[in-house]
C-alpha cells in the first residue's frame, strides 16, 4: 500500500538544510525511484511545499517546479491525479496564476469540469 506523505518530507530532500532529515528523505526518494516503495502527494502538499519553499525560502519558482515534476515522475509515485499535477505546476509557471487556481484551470482542461469563479486569473487559463 502506497504511503502519503507530508510536505515536510519533501522539503527536506529537496532543501537539504537537515542532514539527518535528508539522509531519510534521500533513502526515501531512491527507494520510489527504483519502484520499491510506493508514495502519494497530495494536492494540498504539493500547494504547501510551494508556498513553503517560493515564500519562506525564497527559492525560484521554476526551480522549484522542474524539482517537483522530476519528484512526481518517480516511478514510485502513485497518483491517480498525476498528469492534473503536471498541467496544474506548469499553469503556475507559465500563467504566473497561485497553485489553487492552476489546479481548477488544470482539472476543467482535463477532465471536462466547467468553470465558475469570480476570480480573473481563471480567465487567464
Amino acid at each position: 500500500m502506497a504511503a502519503i506523505i507530508d510536505t515536510n518530507i519533501i522539503i527536506r530532500f529537496l532543501v537539504g538544510d537537515h542532514a539527518e532529515h535528508l539522509a531519510i528523505t534521500t533513502r526515501l526518494f531512491e527507494s520510489v525511484a527504483r519502484g520499491d516503495r510506493q508514495i502519494i502527494v497530495l494536492d494540498t502538499v504539493l500547494m504547501e511545499t510551494l508556498f513553503v519553499m517560493v515564500k519562506f525560502y525564497k527559492l525560484d519558482k521554476t526551480e522549484v517546479v522542474s524539482d517537483l515534476k522530476a519528484l512526481l515522475a518517480l516511478d514510485g509515485v502513485v497518483n491517480s491525479d498525476k498528469m492534473i499535477q503536471f498541467e496544474a505546476l506548469d499553469l503556475y509557471v507559465n500563467k504566473n496564476i497561485d497553485f489553487v487556481d492552476a489546479l481548477i484551470c488544470a482539472k476543467c482542461a482535463l477532465q471536462g469540469h466547467e468553470k465558475i469563479s469570480f476570480d480573473a486569473d481563471l480567465k487567464k487559463c
